[in-house]
C-alpha cells in the first residue's frame, strides 16, 4: 500500500511532516550550485510514491528558494494541487486495470502543451536517499546488536520500503539524507523531437518515462552502488570463469595433483582477495573518521567532486590516486562518501590483511593483492577474474598506480598490472563506458614522515603489525597534521584511448604484445600526468620549496616572503599545471603556519629576522617540496640556462630548453613539448620577464639575467636552485654512462654506480638529504634517458649510446655552477676535458 493511499484522508499530515523536517532533518544537496531556472515552469519528478520524499522535497524547495513543489504551477490551478509527480510503473494504470504509457500527471502536462495552454515545462527529477546501503543477502560481518540490524534494514537499498521501514529510516538517518536534483528536461523540446520522428503521443510519453526511469536507476547506482550479489555467488562465478578453469587444469597437470585440491586452493585465493562490503562497518567508520579528521586535521579541501555525479550515472569509475600515506585509503573513501557517491572497492596490499584489521578493511570495500604473483598462474587468473566481476557489475574501483607509497614525495613510475587487468576486463565484457579518475592528494604533514626519513637513510622498512598500527593511532591523537587537499582531476575515458590504438578486441589485446605494451605505457603515463596536473600547492610545499633553495636552509624573513610571493605568482602562469589548486594565504601567514607545524623557527636579529628550517625536519620538508617540484620544472630550467649563460637568444633558449625539458617532463610527468612552439614555454618566459626575473630587449629576441645585486637576480638564483638537485642527478648519470665505452655496463650497474656517486656527493657537497641519492630517482632518470633515445639497451641489458648523449652531457653539466660541476665530474671519475662548456 502506497503512502498516498494511506495518508490521503489526512491533508494536514504532509504539512506537519514538512515542518518537522525543516528543523530536524539535515540533507546534503547535489549538485552545487543548483542549475534550476526559477523563471521557467517547473514540475518535479520523484522515483516512487512516498509521503516522506514529498515532504522532504517541499521542505527543500522552501529552504533553497526553488520553484515550489507544494503549490500548482501557474496555468494548472484548476486541475493540480502541487507541482510534482512520482514515477512508478505499477501506478501507470487506467480504470479497468489497463496499463498507461506514463504517469497521468505527465499525460495532462503534454496535453496542455499540445493545445498551447502552457508554453513549456521543465521536468526536474529528484532522487532522495535516506541512508545508503548496498543490497545483499548477508555479510560475514554480523552486528551484535539489534539496533545495528535495524539501521541496516532501514537504510536505502534496492528493495521495496514498507511504511515501518520508512519510519525507521527517518529516525536513524535524519542527518544522512542525500538529495540529488537532476538536470532539467524541457518537455516542449521532447515533444518537438518526437514530432520530428513521427511518434504517437503514447510512444512519446513512454520514451520520456523511460528516460526518467534510467536517470533514477543511474542516480541510485551512483549513490549506493549496484545490486550486490552474495559473496558466495561471486566466488562461484569466479571459479566458473573459463580462464580460471584453464589455470586450474594447468596446475593439476603440472603438479600431478587432484582437481579438487586445486579448486580448494582457488577458493582460498578468492577468500584471501575478496572484499566483504558491509554497510554497518562503513557507517561506523564514517563517524569515527569524521571525528579523527576533526581532531588531527584543520580541514580537508575537496575539488572536482561535483563533476563525478554526472559521470557516475553512466560510467564505471576507476579511481587512480597518487599514494602518499596509508591514510589515503581511508581519506579517499571518506571524501567519496561525503560527496554522495558509492565507496569504491579498494585494492590494498596483502601486508594490511592483518587479524581484525583485515576483516574491518574488507567491510569497508578493501580487496587484497599480493606484492608479486608473476609465477603463480592460478592466483593471477583468479585475481584478474575478481577484478572483472567487480567492474562488470558496475562497481567503482580504486587502486594506486604507483604500487607503493612514495618515500621521496615525487610521483613514482606507474605500475601497469592493475591497469592491464582493467583494460582486459573492459574488452572482455562491459555494459557501460569506463572512466579513470586520477586523484591528487596533498598533505601538509605525514603520519609516516619519521619512518620515511629512516628508510631513505638506509633503515629497513618496518613490517605492518597490529602493535605498529595501535602505536601510530596513539601518536596521531597527540599531533596536528595541518590541512589536506584532495583534487579529482580530469577523467580519462578508456574507449577514447583504445580508439587511438585501433579499437582492439579482447583476442587482439592478448595476442599483440607490442600493442598491449604501447597502450598500457601511454595510459599509465597519462594517468600520472593528470595526477600531477591537479597539484595542490599548500603553504608547507611553497615555504619548503623556497627555504630549501637557500644554501643553509635559512633566509631573511623579508627576503623569503618576497621569494614566496614571486613563486606564488609564477606557477599559475606557466600553464603546465592545468588544474592547479593554489593556497590563498599570503607569504607571511605561510611562514608562521610552518612554524606552528614545527618545521621551521624564526630567530630575531638586529639586521632582520631569519627563518630557519629545523635540522630534524629539513629532510621531511624535501618531501613536500618534491610533491610540487614538477610545478617549477620549466621555470627552474629556464632560470638555470639564463643564469649560466648570462645572455641568450630567445630561439637558442627555446632549443636548449626543449632538449633538456624532455627528460624533466618524462621523469616528472609533465605535458610533452610537441612541435616547435610550446605554449607553456612562451607563457613562462613572459611571466618571468614581467616579474623582473629576466630582462629582454625591445624586440624580445634576446633574453638576459637580471642585473647582479638586484632583487630579480636573487630570485632567479633561488628559482634555479630549486631544480639543481634534479639536474645534478641527470648530469651525474650521463657522466657515469660515458665513463665506459658503449655496451660495457648494464643498466643495473649504471643505476647502482650513479646512486653510490650521489651518496658520496651528498656527503661532501650541498645536497645532504637522503632523497637525493634514493635509488628510485635514478631508475626514473634512466627511464628518461631511454625515452629520449639517448641510450639503448641490447638483449643483455647493456647500455649503448652515441654522440647525442655526449652533447646532452655537455649541456647538462654546463647548467651547474662550476663547483657543483667539478664535484659531479670527480664523483663520476670523468676527466675534466671530457665535458666541455656548451656554446
Amino acid at each position: 500500500m502506497s503512502d498516498s493511499v494511506l495518508f490521503s484522508p489526512r491533508r494536514w499530515f504532509p504539512t506537519l511532516l514538512r515542518k518537522a523536517f525543516d528543523g530536524w532533518v539535515r540533507a546534503q544537496v547535489f549538485p552545487q550550485p543548483l542549475t534550476i531556472d526559477p523563471n521557467k515552469l517547473t514540475c518535479y519528478v520523484l522515483s516512487r510514491p512516498s509521503i516522506t520524499d514529498r515532504a522532504m522535497l517541499d521542505s527543500l524547495t522552501r529552504r533553497l528558494a526553488l520553484p515550489p513543489s507544494h503549490a500548482p504551477m501557474p496555468g494548472t490551478e484548476n486541475t493540480e494541487r502541487n507541482a510534482h509527480f512520482h514515477l512508478r510503473d505499477s501506478m501507470f494504470l487506467r480504470p479497468g486495470g489497463k496499463l498507461r504509457a506514463a504517469p497521468e500527471r505527465l499525460t495532462r502536462l503534454i496535453d496542455r502543451l499540445n493545445v498551447n495552454t502552457l508554453d513549456d515545462v521543465q521536468l526536474v527529477p529528484v532522487s532522495i536517499f535516506w541512508g545508503r546501503a548496498p543490497e545483499r543477502e548477508e555479510s560475514l560481518f554480523n552486528p551484535s546488536t539489534r539496533m545495528r540490524w535495524l539501521r541496516v534494514w532501514a537504510a536505502e537499498g534496492w528493495g521495496g520500503r514498507s511504511r515501518l521501514r520508512k519510519l525507521f529510516s527517518i529516525v536513524f538517518f535524519r542527518n544522512d539524507v542525500i538529495v540529488k536534483f537532476g538536470e532539467a528536461m524541457s518537455l516542449r523540446a521532447q515533444l518537438i523531437a518526437a514530432e520530428g520522428e513521427d511518434l504517437s503521443q503514447e510512444r512519446t510519453e513512454r520514451r520520456i518515462a523511460r528516460v526518467l526511469r534510467t536517470h533514477f536507476r543511474h542516480e541510485r547506482e551512483a549513490a549506493i552502488g549496484p545490486d550486490l550479489s552474495h559473496r558466495r555467488i561471486l566466488m562461484e562465478a569466479i571459479l566458473r570463469d573459463a580462464r580460471v578453469r584453464t589455470a586450474i587444469g594447468n596446475e593439476v597437470n603440472a603438479k600431478k595433483t587432484s582437481e579438487e585440491k586445486v579448486e580448494a586452493r582457488a577458493e582460498r585465493i578468492v577468500k584471501e582477495i575478496a572484499a566483504d562490503y558491509s554497510y554497518p562497518i562503513i557507517r561506523v567508520f564514517a563517524r569515527i573518521l569524521k571525528s579523527v579528521w576533526n581532531r588531527i586535521y584543520d580541514g580537508v579541501e575537496v575539488k572536482g567532486a561535483d563533476a563525478l555525479h554526472t559521470l557516475a550515472k553512466d560510467h564505471t569509475l576507476v579511481y587512480v590516486p597518487c599514494h602518499r600515506s596509508h591514510i589515503d585509503y581511508l581519506l579517499l573513501s571518506y571524501v567519496v562518501r561525503e560527496a554522495g557517491l558509492t565507496i569504491p572497492h579498494i585494492a590494498a596490499g596483502a601486508n594490511l590483511n592483518l587479524p581484525i584489521v583485515g576483516r574491518i578493511l574488507r567491510g569497508g570495500g578493501a580487496f587484497f593483492i599480493r606484492r608479486s604473483f608473476k609465477d603463480d598462474e592460478l592466483y593471477q587468473e583468479v585475481f584478474s577474474s575478481y577484478v572483472h566481476e567487480v567492474l562488470k557489475r558496475g562497481f567503482p574501483v580504486e587502486y594506486f598506480v604507483e604500487g607503493g607509497r612514495s618515500r621521496t614525495g615525487r610521483m613514482l613510475p606507474p605500475k601497469a598490472g592493475l591497469i592491464s587487468m582493467t583494460v582486459q576486463s573492459f574488452l572482455r565484457e562491459h555494459d557501460r563506458p569506463l572512466a579513470f579518475v586520477p586523484v591528487y592528494i596533498g598533505y601538509e604533514k605525514l603520519i609516516e614522515g619519521g619512518s620515511y626519513t629512516q628508510e631513505l637513510s638506509g633503515a629497513a622498512k618496518k613490517k605492518e603489525s597490529l602493535w605498529g598500527l595501535a602505536k601510530a593511532a596513539l601518536e596521531m591523537r597527540k599531533q596536528k597534521y595541518g590541512r589536506v587537499g584532495v583534487t579529482f582531476a580530469r577523467p580519462l575515458f578508456l574507449h577514447e584511448l583504445l580508439d587511438e590504438f585501433g579499437s582492439p578486441d579482447f583476442a587482439k589485446w592478448l595476442d599483440d604484445k607490442s600493442l598491449r605494451r604501447n597502450a598500457l605505457t601511454e595510459l599509465s603515463r597519462r594517468i600520472a600526468e593528470h595526477i600531477n596536473g591537479a597539484a595542490h600547492i599548500n603553504p608547507v610545499s611553497l615555504v619548503s620549496t623556497a627555504l630549501l633553495a637557500t644554501p643553509r636552509h635559512a633566509a631573511d624573513v623579508a627576503q623569503l616572503t618576497t621569494t614566496i610571493e614571486h613563486l606564488k605568482r609564477l606557477v599559475p602562469r606557466t600553464q603546465t599545471i592545468r588544474e592547479l589548486t593554489l593556497t590563498h594565504e599570503n607569504a607571511g601567514a605561510m611562514i608562521e603556519y610552518c612554524e606552528k607545524l614545527g618545521y621551521s623557527e624564526k630567530r630575531a636579529h638586529p639586521f632582520g629576522n631569519v627563518a630557519i628550517a629545523k635540522e630534524a625536519e629539513a629532510v621531511q620538508l624535501t618531501y613536500f617540496r618534491n610533491n610540487v617540484l614538477h610545478c617549477f620544472a620549466l621555470p627552474g630550467l629556464i632560470a638555470c640556462l639564463v643564469a649560466q649563460h648570462g645572455t641568450l637568444g630567445r630561439a637558442k633558449l627555446a632549443v636548449l630548453s626543449r632538449e633538456l625539458y624532455a627528460m624533466l617532463a618524462f621523469e616528472l610527468y609533465l605535458p610533452p613539448w610537441e612541435g616547435d612552439s610550446f605554449t607553456p614555454f612562451d607563457a613562462t618566459l613572459a611571466a618571468m620577464i614581467d616579474d623582473g626575473w629576466l630582462l629582454t630587449e625591445s624586440d624580445a629576441k634576446v633574453i638576459s639575467a637580471a642585473t647582479q645585486g638586484t632583487d630579480g637576480a636573487m630570485q632567479l638564483e633561488t628559482l634555479a636552485a630549486i631544480m639543481r638537485p634534479t639536474l645534478t642527478r641527470h648530469a651525474l648519470m650521463l657522466a657515469i654512462v660515458m665513463r665506459e665505452p658503449a655496451g660495457t655496463r648494464s643498466r643495473e650497474a649504471v643505476e647502482t654506480l650513479s646512486q653510490q656517486a650521489a651518496q658520496h656527493l651528498a656527503m661532501t657537497h650541498v645536497f645532504n638529504a637522503p632523497e637525493f641519492s634514493d635509488k628510485s630517482q635514478f631508475k626514473s632518470a634512466f627511464d628518461a634517458l631511454l625515452n629520449a633515445g639517448l641510450v639503448k639497451l641490447d638483449s643483455a641489458q647493456s647500455v649503448h649510446y652515441d654522440e647525442a648523449l655526449v652533447k646532452r652531457a655537455n649541456d647538462a653539466a654546463f647548467l651547474l655552477p662550476p663547483d657543483t660541476r667539478a664535484a659531479v665530474l670527480r664523483a663520476a671519475r670523468v676527466r675534466e676535458t671530457t665535458i666541455t662548456a656548451a656554446v
